[in-house]
């Protein structure tokens, strides 16, 4: 790598960084999953995993339906944990842990994309992935995709390197495998599939020597086994729980989630103009990459395909992000599948043809650019919004159960990990009038309607056996005491 290619791709991390920077806000979705991995985090300083565990089990089995497991794999929180703890319930602070994994996916991508790719290839291929508005919208989130996305990818390019490598056994590299995908493992469950890979990369480089595979992985294997006995010593589990949700899953749903996931890499190109084209014209290229390098790239698709196997078999649904590991070796398979296509030219036609590809790559880093800036500046100007639970409404609503009721009191909420992380309750979440009778209040979303939790309409009548007394409103929220 030359030192001005260096120099160049340190710029587009550097410019990428302060784009996602400058796209946070100071609020969150409402989505309560990173209420839990908080709450993880809390329990890790203040070493009370088990009390942790009891709680968040008593939300999962009384909702109408679980929320998440029992408890997320323990590798995020253990990355949230030194922010907390200097910051506190800060989402400004907490999001920069993920900004900062962002970064490192894109130099690791960059290095993965130049073991297909020419050096110029892969920069702009980098700085394309590095300002995609749906990516960086990522940032935003405190959640373990992009840690994971980091760790993915990391694994991934180190497998290929060491598959290929002429040096037996190569210690350092098999070690260094097998703890870039424990640590992908330790972030979310679904790095146990990067298991698969690593075996068939071997087998295919070593067949029909199958047994030369099986002691290449030796090494890879250790590592994984010994940390993963680490980890099971040190934190508890609670992944288990995930196996609850597939009561959800019906052959309906089932095929609906193949299409869904089929269209579903368009959406990484929302936002920027004439998008929509773009997933399509890639998917062509990425077949013929497929069928071109098939016993090359192996372990790469086979890791695509399995994870997005995976999520068609999972009822529940949440959008781009569960997909985020497979965007990669979409883009450089793409890429590759382009120049393979341009070199079945005719001769005279090459060089043109490789100037249109370079010129589709370009205008789409212009227009993704030109969106993220603009997101950027419009959030930074606006003073980053503060929106979802960390909103000025919800905080009030916060601070009446937290000031108000008795600590032993069961709060009945539409996102009951959020309740809980913000006041110390417990909580659950249900859409059935019979649950009532299991919780001391109930807080009702006023602008959601039956969105997990009873219709606001309904909510006062619907129990013959309770009666429910209002003792805090405000535009958004209504708290009623539930009398037995």
């Amino acid at each position: 790598m030359t030192k001005r290619d260096l120099f160049i791709l340190a710029l587009i991390v550097l410019a990428s960084s302060m784009l996602s920077f400058l796209m946070l806000t100071r609020g969150h979705l409402w989505w309560d999953d990173f209420a839990s991995y908080l709450m993880q985090a809390k329990s890790i300083l203040s070493w009370t995993l088990d009390d942790f565990m009891r709680r968040n089990a008593f939300t999962v089995e009384n909702s109408s339906y679980p929320p998440g497991p029992v408890a997320y794999p323990w590798g995020f929180p253990l990355l949230l944990t030194p922010v907390y703890a200097i910051f506190g319930l800060n989402p400004l602070a907490l999001k920069l842990v993920s900004l900062a994994f962002y970064a490192v996916f894109l130099v690791t991508f960059y290095f993965l994309a130049r073991t297909r790719l020419e050096e110029g290839e892969s920069l702009l291929l980098t700085g394309v992935i590095s300002v995609l508005p749906a990516l960086l919208a990522a940032n935003d989130l405190i959640l373990s995709d992009i840690p994971f996305l980091a760790f993915s990818t990391l694994s991934l390019f180190l497998l290929d390197r060491f598959s290929r490598s002429p040096k037996s056994p190569d210690f350092a590299a098999g070690l260094t495998l097998g703890a870039a995908i424990f640590m992908a493992f330790f972030l979310r469950t679904t790095g146990i599939l990067l298991l698969a890979p690593l075996g068939i990369s071997l087998l295919v480089d070593s067949w029909p020597r199958w047994l030369g595979a099986l002691k290449k992985a030796f090494l890879p294997a250790l590592a994984f086994g010994l940390l993963l006995t680490l980890q099971l010593a040190v934190f508890p589990g609670g992944q288990e729980s995930y196996f609850s949700h597939f009561s959800m899953l019906t052959p309906q749903r089932l095929l609906d989630n193949a299409l869904y996931y089929l269209w579903l890499p368009s959406w990484t190109f929302n936002g920027i103009p004439g998008g929509v084209v773009i997933y399509p014209i890639l998917a062509v290229f990425l077949l013929v990459s497929l069928l071109a390098q098939l016993r090359r790239d192996a372990a790469l698709h086979a890791y695509s395909l399995l994870t997005i196997f995976l999520f068609i078999a999972w009822p529940e649904r949440q959008g781009l992000r569960f997909i985020y590991p497979v965007l990669p070796f979409l883009f450089v398979s793409a890429f590759d599948g382009m120049k393979l296509a341009c070199a079945q030219l005719k001769t005279d036609w090459q060089k043109p043809a490789r100037r249109v590809v370079g010129g589709f790559w370009g205008l789409i880093l212009i227009a993704a650019l030109s969106v993220s800036a603009d997101s950027a500046y419009r959030n930074a100007s606006g003073g980053r919004e503060i929106n979802g639970p960390f909103d000025i409404y919800s905080n009030q609503m916060f601070s009446f159960i937290r000031e108000k009721t008795p600590a032993e009191s069961v709060i009945i909420f539409m996102r009951p990990r959020a309740l809980r992380l913000f006041t110390d309750r417990d909580s659950f979440m249900t859409e059935n009038c019979a649950d009532l009778v299991k919780g001391d209040y109930i807080s009702i979303h006023e602008k959601i309607g039956d969105v997990g939790q009873i219709p606001p309409e309904q909510v006062e009548s619907c129990h013959p056996a309770v009666t429910l007394e209002a003792v805090f409103n405000n535009k958004r929220f209504t708290v009623y005491k539930i009398q037995k």
